[in-house]
This record gives structure tokens, C-alpha cells and sequence, in this order.
């Protein structure tokens, strides 16, 4: 699934980022492949919340759709 389809309160690992670009924001944030986050909210044709280790990240709808992610 990706992280656009995820529900929130659902604690996830990042599988993959989709791209070279979405991997490079991802990695920027501490949220590369092998991260593992919640979703706080999840902004149906808005953004997706995540936390991690105390931060919160506002990811936008189009990159969310493109980091693919599985439920732990």
C-alpha cells in the first residue's frame, strides 16, 4: 500500500520512496527506506501527518501517493 492509503493511527515502514527526488526529501526528514512512522492524519486530497521520534511532517498528497509502505 502506499502512505496516502493509509489509515490513520496506523504504524508503518517505508518500503520505498517511489523516486530519486521523493528520496531525497525523504531522506532530508529522517523518513528514508526502513523509517519507521505513524500516521497521525490523514487529510483525505490533502496531506498525510506522520510522526517520528517526536516530529510530526506534513507530507503532500502526491508524494505521499508515491512511498510505498506495510503495517508493522
Amino acid at each position: 500500500m502506499t502512505l496516502g492509503e493509509a489509515r490513520e493511527g496506523t504504524k508503518l515502514k517505508i518500503i520505498e520512496t517511489g523516486n530519486e527526488q521523493v528520496d531525497l526529501f525523504a531522506l532530508r526528514f529522517g523518513v528514508g527506506t526502513g523509517a519507521m512512522v505513524e500516521v497521525e492524519k490523514n487529510i483525505r486530497g490533502g496531506p498525510v501527518i506522520i510522526s517520528r521520534n517526536q516530529m510530526e511532517l506534513a507530507i503532500g498528497r502526491e508524494i505521499a501517493d508515491a512511498i510505498k509502505v506495510e503495517s508493522i
